[in-house]
C-alpha cells in the first residue's frame, strides 16, 4: 500500500492536536462556568463551589464515556458500540453496588468502590470478548449481541443486590442506577481526583492510538500490513475503555448512550480521522453531560420532582438515536 493513502495521510500534527485540545479545553471551562450559574437556589459561594464540583464530575464522566465509545466503535468498526450497550457500565455497576450495599468499605477506604468497579468492568469485558471470539478472530456483530445479553444479565444481578441493601438506602441506590451525579461529590475530592486522573490517562492513550484506529478502519489485514498489532490493539482498547467506564460509573452510575451519541455526531461533523475524533469526542462528551445535568438540575424543580437523574435525559435522547443507527445499518446491509 502506498504511503500517500488518503486514509493514512498525516493530516494532523502533534502541534495541531494540541491546538485543538487547547481551544476545546477553554470552551469546556467557559461552558462549566456558564452551567454553574442557573439553579433553583440563590447563588452563594458554598452553592457555587458545590456546583463546580458536580460539573467537574459531569465533565469527567462525559469525557470518559465519549472517548471510550469512540475507541470501541473504532476497533469494532461498528457505530452501535459503546460502553453501556456492551455491558461494561452495568458490570462496573455491579462492583459499585457490591461495595456500597454488601461489603464493608473499611478494607481499602474510599478506594474500595473504584477497585470493585474496575473488577466488574474488566470481568464483563473479558466475558463479552470471549463470547465474540471465533477461531481466533473477533466477530463484531456477535460482540454487540453478547454485550446486550450480558447487559441484561448484569441488570438482573444489580436488582438482586438491591434486595440485600439497607432499605433506608434503596431509593438512593435506585436513583444511582438511573445514572445520577451525586450531590455529595464535593465531600469526596480524592475520589473525584482519582477518577479524573484515570480518565485523563486513558484518554491520552486513546489519542496516541488514533493512527492505528485509522488503519484498522481499512480492515484487519490492511492494518496488520501497516504494522498494527490488531489483536493487541483491541485487547488494550477494551481494557482502557473498561477502566475509564469504571471511573465514570463510580461517580455517576451507569449512564447510557453518551458513548453512542457524542462520537457519532463528532464523526458526522469532523470526518473519520480518529486522531482528531479522540481529542474532540472527550471534550464534546464533557460539554454534553454538563449541559444535560444543568438541564436536569434546573427543570426538575420547575416540574416539582426535584433533580432529574441525568441518565434519564441521555436515555431519552440516546434510545431513538440507537434505533435510527440500527435501521440505517440494516438498510445498508440489504444493498
Amino acid at each position: 500500500m502506498s504511503d500517500d493513502s488518503p486514509a493514512l495521510k498525516p493530516v494532523l500534527t502533534l502541534k495541531g492536536l494540541l491546538v485543538w485540545a487547547g481551544i476545546l479545553a477553554c470552551v469546556t471551562v467557559v461552558v462549566a462556568l456558564g452551567c454553574s450559574l442557573p439553579g433553583a437556589h440563590r447563588l452563594t459561594w458554598n452553592i457555587w463551589t458545590m456546583r463546580l464540583f458536580r460539573l467537574a464530575a459531569a465533565a469527567t464522566v462525559g469525557a470518559a464515556l465519549a472517548a471510550a465509545g469512540m475507541a470501541l466503535q473504532a476497533i469494532l468498526r461498528n457505530p452501535l458500540a459503546e460502553p453501556y450497550v456492551l455491558g461494561v457500565s452495568s458490570g462496573a455497576g455491579i462492583g459499585v453496588l457490591a461495595g456500597t450495599a454488601i461489603l464493608p468499605l473499611a478494607a481499602l477506604g474510599w478506594l474500595t468502590i473504584p477497585a470493585l468497579a474496575m473488577i466488574g468492568a474488566l470481568a464483563t469485558c473479558a466475558v463479552v470478548y470471549a463470547i465474540a471470539q471465533r477461531r481466533g478472530r473477533l466477530d463484531p456483530f456477535v460482540l454487540i449481541l453478547s454485550g446486550v445479553i450480558i447487559n441484561v444479565f448484569n441488570g438482573a444481578v444489580m436488582m438482586g443486590l438491591l434486595l440485600l441493601a439497607d432499605r433506608n438506602k434503596i431509593l438512593e441506590f435506585i436513583r444511582w442506577s438511573m445514572g445520577d451525579l451525586p450531590q455529595w461529590i464535593w465531600a469526596e475530592p480524592l475520589l473525584l481526583v482519582f477518577c479524573a486522573v484515570l480518565v485523563a490517562a486513558g484518554w491520552v492513550m486513546l489519542v496516541f492510538r488514533g493512527s492505528a484506529y485509522n488503519a484498522l478502519g481499512l480492515g484487519d489485514d490492511v492494518a496488520q500490513s501497516t504494522g498494527v498489532a490488531v489483536d493487541r490493539l483491541r485487547v488494550e482498547t477494551f481494557i482502557v475503555a473498561a477502566l475509564m467506564t469504571a471511573a465514570a460509573v463510580c461517580l455517576a452510575g451507569p449512564i447510557g448512550f453518551v458513548g453512542l451519541i457524542v462520537p457519532h455526531v463528532c464523526r458526522m461533523i469532523l470526518g473519520a480521522d480518529h486522531r482528531r475524533l479522540a481529542v474532540v469526542s472527550g471534550f464534546a462528551g464533557a460539554i454534553f453531560l454538563m449541559a444535560a445535568d444543568t438541564l436536569c438540575r434546573t427543570v426538575g424543580p420547575m416540574l416539582g420532582v426535584g433533580k432529574i437523574p441525568v441518565g434519564i435525559i441521555t436515555a431519552l435522547s440516546g434510545g431513538p438515536f440507537f434505533i435510527v443507527l440500527l435501521r440505517r445499518r440494516a438498510g445498508e446491509s440489504q444493498l
